[in-house]
């Protein structure tokens, strides 16, 4: 896929690069939200009410030493054992607190388009070929046609 936006320069390298952008991961910030919007619901759910129970984020955020470290550890030891319980098998092991500047991402960053996700984040683009938050590579509109045939990779980038 990196290859793929490359040669496409979804980033172009260079002073005057004309790229969409001028770095990108797969993932990045939004590492696994293909996952937190289809089979790992329920358990996104659990994970953000024991959050808010304990006033503590567990990805993404840094306490100083104290209480706050140690309940975030805590919790995020708790996350990754329900994760890895819950996920498909080929995606157990793919850590909770992600490094979100991992070139590749992760491995639930590109899924094949299902009608889940479809509905989830592609609909509300029917008939539009590209926008600031979605892009065909071969130039098709967004359609349902593109279930079961087409992938989609979460990117990351900054223009």
């Amino acid at each position: 896929m990196l290859d793929t936006l490359h040669e496409q320069n979804f980033c172009s390298d260079g002073r005057w690069g004309g790229g969409l952008c001028d770095w990108f991961v797969i993932g990045g910030r939004w590492s696994g939200d293909l996952s937190r919007y289809t089979w790992a619901r329920a358990i996104t759910e659990q994970m953000i009410a024991l959050e808010r129970e304990h006033d503590v984020q567990v990805w993404g955020a840094f306490y100083p030493d104290g209480e706050k470290t140690r309940k975030q550890q805590e919790l995020a030891m708790q996350f990754q054992q329900l994760w890895d319980a819950q996920a498909p098998e080929s995606y157990r092991g793919i850590p909770y607190c992600r490094d979100t500047y991992q070139d590749s991402g992760y491995e639930d960053d590109a899924m094949l388009l299902t009608q889940e996700l479809y509905d989830e984040f592609l609909k509300k683009y029917e008939g539009t070929e590209e926008s600031e938050h979605h892009a065909d590579l071969e130039y098709e509109a967004v359609s349902p046609a593109m279930i079961g045939k087409k992938w989609l990779v979460v990117v990351d980038y900054h223009a």
